[in-house]
C-alpha cells in the first residue's frame, strides 16, 4: 500500500491518512485482516512525525476500520467493509454534489446532466459496468 501525503494541502496529514486508507480497503486493495505498516515505518516512509501516524491509525480503530494487537501492529478489521462502503458511498455523493453545484452555477438543467450522466454510465469500461449490475451481492471473493 502506497500513502501520499502532501503537508501543503488544507486537509491535515493525519486526515490525509485517514481517507487514503478508507479508500483503499472500499476499493479492495486493502483486506480484513492484512497488516498496516508499523507507525515507525509509516512514519519514516511518509517523512512525519510517529504520533501523526498514530493519530491516523486510533482515528481508523475508533472507526472500526483497523484493529491494533498489542505486540503485533495494526490490521485491517474483519467489519471494515461496511464503514469503507459508507466512505465510498459518502465520497461519490460529494463528486455528484459539485457536479450539481457546477450545472445550477453553469445554468444547467437537471435533465442535461441526467442525461451526461447516462452518456458516461454507458462509456463506462465494461468491467466497471459488471460491477454496477452486480449491485450489493455477495460474491466468492467478498468471503
Amino acid at each position: 500500500m502506497l500513502l501520499r501525503v502532501d503537508t501543503t494541502d488544507a486537509v491535515p496529514v493525519y486526515a490525509q491518512i485517514v481517507e487514503q486508507v478508507k479508500r483503499a480497503v472500499a476499493a479492495g486493495v486493502l483486506d480484513a485482516g492484512d497488516a498496516l505498516p508499523s507507525l515507525r515505518e509509516m512514519a519514516m516512509k511518509l517523512r512525519i512525525n510517529p504520533l501523526t501516524v498514530g493519530r491516523a491509525y486510533k482515528q481508523l480503530e475508533q472507526e472500526g476500520l483497523i484493529e491494533t494487537r498489542h505486540g503485533l501492529g495494526s490490521f485491517v478489521a474483519g467489519s471494515a467493509k461496511s464503514p469503507a462502503r459508507e466512505f465510498g458511498r459518502d465520497a461519490i455523493a460529494r463528486g455528484i454534489d459539485r457536479v450539481l453545484v457546477d450545472a445550477m452555477d453553469l445554468g444547467v438543467g437537471f435533465d442535461e446532466v441526467r442525461e451526461v450522466f447516462e452518456e458516461r454510465l454507458r462509456a463506462a469500461p465494461q468491467s466497471l459496468r459488471g460491477q454496477a449490475a452486480g449491485g450489493d451481492e455477495v460474491r466468492d471473493e467478498d468471503r
